[in-house]
């Protein structure tokens, strides 16, 4: 019986070949594809905006091609059609509680109520702090689900709410579907650059083989 040790050499990214470094972009660009055409941070933001408006999404796609289709499922009409400052007293009357926030307020916590075991250490103990949301100062940060996209979707929206224009309800929507669709878009082509791609490398301190295979 023969036996060989196979010595195997393991490479960062900066030490890889022009060539393997391709192989590298392509292998992330091909993963990003499957994972971003699914990404649940950017359905459930799109899903948070269909429950609070009138709206019913049929189907999107941002890719290869960009759109949203989508209808409106109002008791009246003239609902879709509101338009200028009706639209903004609509909006604010309707959907403030929805698409505001109480800015949110906290003191410094103390830790109270230590229970000691019988050799003296430190069992359990609470940590008790006083917090409020504010009821006359509101904050429109992410308040759909709490990711960056529930500002994509609501942008239209506040600026219109700020100055309307022209647009009805239906209209002003459909912008805010489009500025979504537009936003994964823009999210899916910065994950592709060789800029994002190296930081997650780095990130996860990731190795590679000579030919740029992942270890």
């Amino acid at each position: 019986m023969r036996t060989e040790m196979i010595e195997k050499k393991y490479y960062k990214f900066d030490e890889l070949s022009d060539e393997a470094r391709e192989h590298v972009y392509d292998h992330f660009r091909e993963f990003n594809a499957q994972d971003m055409l699914g990404s649940k941070e950017n359905e459930d933001s799109l899903k948070a905006f269909e429950k609070i408006f009138p709206i019913k999404v049929a189907d999107w796609q941002y890719g290869d091609q960009n759109f949203i289709n989508f209808r409106m499922e109002v008791d009246y009409d003239e609902i879709e059609e509101l338009t200028g400052w009706r639209l903004v007293s609509y909006l604010w009357n309707n959907y403030r509680e929805k698409i505001f926030k109480g800015k949110y307020y906290s003191t410094p916590g103390t830790y109270t109520d230590v229970v000691k075991n019988a050799d003296g250490s430190i069992a359990n103990y609470k940590y008790h702090y006083k917090h409020r949301h504010s009821k006359i100062i509101f904050d429109n940060c992410c308040v759909l689900t709490g990711y960056y996209m529930d500002d994509d979707l609501l942008s239209e929206i506040y600026a219109y709410m700020n100055k309307p224009d022209s647009r009805t309800f239906k209209e002003l929507l459909n912008d805010c579907l489009y500025n979504w669709v537009h936003a994964c878009q823009e999210e899916m082509e910065y994950q592709d650059s060789p800029e994002a791609i190296k930081e997650t490398i780095e990130a996860n301190d990731y190795e590679f083989d000579e030919e740029g295979n992942l270890q």
